[in-house]
């Protein structure tokens, strides 16, 4: 999909509704902007809440295993000291 569209004098663009739609897009968010040669790439910012249940895993462990990581994480964690 391809569209013209207006640079105002302060820089800022408006992207055509359907675009937005189509990449998912419903009311404000964050974007990426890329310089890759003459082309200016932007592409929306993925909200850290819209990733839930994207890092699926059949790993299944008890408090108790879970306790012991989080107290070996907070041992062995790098501190700036």
């Amino acid at each position: 999909m391809q569209q013209i569209v207006s640079i105002t004098s302060q820089g800022q663009i408006s992207i055509p509704r359907l675009m937005l739609q189509d990449l998912g897009v419903h009311g404000a968010t964050k974007a990426i902007a890329q310089k890759v040669g003459n082309t200016i790439i932007v592409s929306p910012k993925q909200d850290f809440w819209s990733l839930a249940g994207s890092l699926k895993s059949d790993t299944v462990l008890s408090d108790k295993q879970l306790r012991k990581a989080r107290d070996s994480f907070s041992k062995n964690w790098a501190r700036n000291d």
